[in-house]
């Protein structure tokens, strides 16, 4: 009897031993193993058993075979693993080793299926991140494949291994990286990007109570000096007015009605001031702790009767809203958020890199704490770490403001994280890889990603490119500490102060790394990299910041830099600047030049500011146009010019020094469309009539000085 059980136990033992022992998935560039998915497969888990195929050949030579039925030794994803999980969050995935084989899966939402919050979820895909990363040492740095790094390995060997993993956050987005493009999609979903709960909460008063409807409902927006005034721009509606909430909850309410999937409507304001001051919305204002109007109350009132109808059809539906700006702060007296109610914090004082003043992070905290008292459902929306630009100038990561948020935030139970990243790739791409791996691990340590970013994407140059960035964190939180104005906009003091001011030792640095690089992937980074600092130093140039420019290794004179910039225009690497609102806006206009007025004085330079549209009419055999005090406000001023019928003659960047040129014999008149932003700067054409257009903007066009008179014939 002792012998059979010693027998019984030796066999239990062996094959338990078996079932723990290491797979060996890749032997010396070999492996039998096959990688299987179910038939019917959700396509989130398709592509992780392409980038499995993909990466485990890259990495150790060994292509392995996708198929639908495991007939040997295998990689099983999603439902083909039959694991267990039951208590595997959304989003999540567990990893596991079993009889010699690898066994990944979490739950998978089907095509067109949602989960109860309205998202959606990849939890296989969000495994097989995980499982490429941790043991085939793989590294999504950016996006396309410039952007993989991936070691040479040989032999692949996964220890034995029962984990699960899955994120804090429900809903996880790093917008205005170029996020809508097929490359940056594919990168979030390696990095596990996701959203189990759908969230919208753009400005949509607009959309929902649209300016046609105040011609019979003018009581429904804003009242200014006892008026109730036709909306334009950026409008207000009036917040206690009982038609009004009761329109808005119809609006959402029909929306529900004709998207029954969808489970979010928004009820956030348009952006900017302009609330209304009709009594019943004044009783409700208050005077924030910065001595400032505060319309929160009014606004939470808003949200409470606007649910409060929705909700009597679509008790589960959600209605998200902001908390931001003028209505920041919470209220005097706490206000009980109706339960279908979800507040998106967007504590816009803290835009920039203002939260590297120790007096702002006491701000922040103490309204974190106050909000996250008022309700359960809360969500994030930040630009912490960003000073957007189109002119190539490197926003740094901001690792101190970033290990300060984060774990802050997951303290707090934010349910979502909506934190602008970079656009500008070949500089903002350590801060989306930051933002990303934050999103799924808001505990992780920033200074180590950030190490671990640098070496795996620069190799020998990791160094001098950290100092690089590691100078530009410090020399921002110096200039933000000492101007207590400086925000999120790129002024021109930032860019004397911080970017010409350093941008010696930041060349130095360059060059010193691209000499050192070997890697054909690196060296293609760091080209990303330093396309962008010739942009900022062209535009440095433009403001005279520079001593000597045409010293610099990053000196083109214009002609040349538009030129190499037209071919480098759409990459990933630089900001994407749409030229002009394009040829769809054209209509066709009857156009012919001005009779002489007598005693008219002659027309002066045009100072404008924003986007333009000139009609321009050559009189002589060319058109001149040309520009002088452009003020770029942190972006390239690009040009568009189309011929009478919309057809794309020409286009580029404002400069001082090469004007645009129109032969008349190339089309009757020529439309010339400027897209600046808030830029500005005069204008000046020779050789020809022209005209602006008042249709770029609702608030009709933007002079500046007086020196920009209007004629009008009389």
């Amino acid at each position: 009897m002792k012998r059979t059980l010693l027998v019984v136990s030796l066999i239990a033992c062996t094959a338990l031993c078996a079932s723990c022992a290491p797979v060996i998935v890749v032997d010396d560039g070999a492996s039998d193993f096959s990688i299987v998915y179910a038939p019917d497969a959700p396509p989130s888990v398709v592509a992780a058993a392409a980038d499995l195929q993909k990466y485990i050949l890259e990495a150790s030579g060994a292509e392995l075979p996708v198929v639908n039925e495991a007939t040997g030794s295998s990689i099983l994803l999603g439902e083909a693993a039959g694991l267990d999980l039951a208590d595997v969050p959304l989003e999540g995935f567990r990893i596991v080793t079993r009889d010699g084989n690898v066994l990944i899966a979490g739950p998978d939402t089907a095509e067109g299926e949602r989960t109860p919050q309205g998202g959606t979820s990849n939890g296989t895909r969000n495994g097989v991140s995980h499982f490429l990363e941790e043991f085939v040492n793989v590294r999504w740095l950016m996006p396309t494949d410039v952007g993989d790094d991936v070691p040479e390995m040989r032999t692949i060997t996964v220890p034995d291994t029962d984990m699960m993993d899955a994120p804090f956050f429900l809903n996880r987005r790093v917008p205005y990286t170029q996020q809508t493009t097929e490359p940056v999609i594919e990168w979030g979903a390696r990095q596990k990007l996701g959203l189990s709960l759908f969230l919208t909460h753009g400005h949509n008063f607009a959309q929902s109570i649209p300016t046609e409807l105040y011609d019979e409902h003018p009581d429904w927006f804003p009242m200014f000096d006892g008026k109730r005034v036709p909306p334009t721009g950026r409008y207000k509606l009036c917040l206690t007015n009982e038609g009004l909430v009761n329109a808005y909850a119809q609006a959402a309410i029909r929306y529900f009605d004709e998207n029954p999937a969808s489970t979010c409507y928004s009820l956030s304001p348009s952006d900017s001031a302009g609330w209304c001051t009709c009594p019943d919305c004044e009783k409700l204002y208050e005077t924030d702790p910065e001595g400032r109007l505060s319309v929160t109350p009014a606004v939470l009132h808003f949200y409470n009767e606007v649910a409060k109808i929705v909700a009597e059809k679509y008790p589960e539906k959600v209605l998200a809203g902001y908390v931001y700006a003028q209505y920041v702060y919470p209220p005097t007296e706490p206000i009980q958020l109706q339960p279908n109610v979800f507040p998106v914090w967007a504590p816009s004082m803290d835009y920039g890199y203002t939260l590297f003043r120790p007096e702002l992070q006491e701000t922040w905290e103490r309204l974190a704490r106050q909000w996250t008292q008022v309700t359960e459902k809360m969500a994030y929306y930040d630009l912490p770490t960003s000073l957007a630009n189109g002119i190539g100038a490197p926003s740094p990561p901001g690792v101190e403001i970033l290990q300060f948020l984060y774990p802050r935030l997951k303290q707090y139970n934010m349910k979502g994280v909506y934190v602008y990243g970079q656009e500008a790739w070949g500089t903002g791409a350590p801060t989306n890889y930051l933002l990303a791996k934050l999103a799924w691990d808001p505990d992780a340590d920033v200074q180590a990603l950030l190490d671990e970013f640098m070496q795996r994407a620069y190799h020998e140059g990791a160094d001098e490119i950290g100092q690089i960035y590691a100078l530009l964190d410090a020399e921002v939180k110096r200039h933000f500490i000492e101007n207590p104005e400086a925000s999120y906009t790129l002024t021109p003091k930032i860019m004397e102060d911080v970017y010409a001011r350093n941008l010696p030792e930041i060349e130095r640095l360059y060059r010193a790394a691209e000499a050192q690089v070997t890697d054909p992937d690196a060296q293609t980074r760091l080209q990303w990299l330093g396309w962008n600092l010739t942009v900022m130093h062209w535009n440095l140039r433009q403001f005279g910041m520079l001593e000597n420019p045409t010293e610099s290794s990053f000196y083109m004179p214009d002609a040349e830099f538009f030129t190499w910039f037209a071919d480098h225009k759409g990459s990933l690497a630089l900001r994407p600047e749409s030229a002009s609102t394009g040829a769809a806006a054209i209509k066709q206009v009857s156009v012919s030049a001005a009779a002489d007025v007598a005693n008219a004085e002659p027309v002066e330079v045009f100072y404008l500011r924003g986007n333009q549209h000139a009609v321009i009419l050559p009189t002589d055999d060319v058109a001149t146009v040309s520009f002088q005090n452009i003020s770029a406000r942190g972006r390239l001023v690009q040009y568009a010019v189309y011929g009478a019928n919309g057809e794309d003659i020409s286009s580029g960047i404002v400069s001082a020094e090469v004007p645009i040129t129109l032969d008349a014999a190339g089309s009757p008149h020529y439309h010339l469309m400027i897209n600046a932003g808030s830029a500005s700067f005069s204008m000046r054409v020779e050789g020809g009539a022209w005209a602006l257009a008042d249709n770029m903007d609702e608030s009709g066009l933007h002079l500046l000085n007086r020196v920009s008179p209007l004629y009008f014939e009389v």
